[in-house]
């Protein structure tokens, strides 16, 4: 079919059809089937187009860029405005919790607080060897921590006075799963109907999407994922989790992908094999509205 989706993102990522993201995989296979793909960068300039796609990869969405995304009558991601951990993790420790087992400190914001790296409008602030400059610098003073160096302390008593105090830190309790000595973690991923999940373990405590020394495909998540999922409104994206003693533990929401894993690594291959055609239920809400019979809501 003939459409056109138009991809907002931040200012620094005006390469994000030629990036590591997932959209680059999307976009390959569905332009050769008649689908353009338009990318604006600024919340002021808003393409005509068919669907309205908001990539921003970053914590909160600003309100520009939400009114931006409302213009289109068919959206992917036009529900959540804001995924940082205060509100979408679990078992978050305040300072006099109950709790006396081992913890993790991490940034509110994702990605270690480097998801706004890249929406900086003002140019050099976009700079690689700025954001190399400021992850130099302390976090009490940067709120900025490197994602796999995340502290964990036996005990919150041990975590540092200056982070109960500091909004940009939140202290979650450190829960994993474990299996012959290697660490656990879960992923799921969905666009719209599609959805691809796995479980990988790494000899590190903190399991990145490219540090996997085995893993397996999953099954259906968690009834509880799910409904989390349609609170946030995310059409598209991921959710880090594990199940320990029957518990399930969210660790992050993000409403961007990578291709996740090494490049042609088992994991990569199947996940965009499984998520790619997920844009074809937008798409066929694109043809419903067309014929006079659709409706604005998005495909979950």
């Amino acid at each position: 079919m003939s459409a056109t989706v138009v991809v907002a993102t931040v200012p620094g990522h005006s390469n994000l059809l030629r990036s590591d993201y997932l959209i680059r995989h999307v976009a390959e296979h569905w332009r050769p089937l008649g689908v353009e793909f338009e990318l604006t960068t600024s919340p002021r300039v808003s393409p005509p187009g068919d669907i309205g796609w908001q990539h921003l990869d970053t914590t909160r969405v600003a309100e520009d860029y939400q009114e931006l995304i409302a213009r289109y009558a068919v959206a992917i991601n036009r529900g959540p405005s804001d995924v940082h951990k205060r509100s979408t993790a679990t078992h978050l420790v305040a300072r006099d919790d109950p709790w006396h087992g081992p913890v993790i400190v991490k940034t509110d914001l994702n990605y270690g607080g480097r998801t706004e790296d890249w929406a900086h409008r003002w140019r050099p602030l976009r700079h690689p060897l700025v954001h190399a400059f400021r992850d130099r610098l302390p976090a009490r003073l940067t709120g900025r921590m490197a994602p796999d160096e995340y502290p964990i302390y036996s005990s919150k008593a041990l975590v540092p006075s200056w982070v109960w105090r500091d909004r940009r830190f939140v202290v979650q309790r450190f829960l994993t799963e474990q299996s012959d000595g290697l660490y656990g973690i879960r992923r799921w991923f969905f666009f719209g109907d599609r959805e691809f999940a796995y479980l990988a373990y790494s000899p590190a405590p903190i399991v990145s999407g490219d540090n996997h020394s085995r893993w397996e495909q999953l099954g259906d998540p968690p009834p509880g994922l799910r409904a989390r999922r349609a609170e946030l409104g995310l059409d598209y994206g991921k959710i880090d989790y594990a199940e320990v003693e029957n518990e399930l533990v969210v660790y992050d929401v993000s409403p961007t992908i990578s291709a996740d894993g090494p490049p042609g690594s088992s994991p990569q291959r199947q996940m965009i094999a499984e998520l790619v055609p997920g844009l074809g239920g937008f798409l066929e809400h694109v043809e419903e509205r067309s014929a006079g019979a659709g409706s604005p809501s998005s495909p979950l």
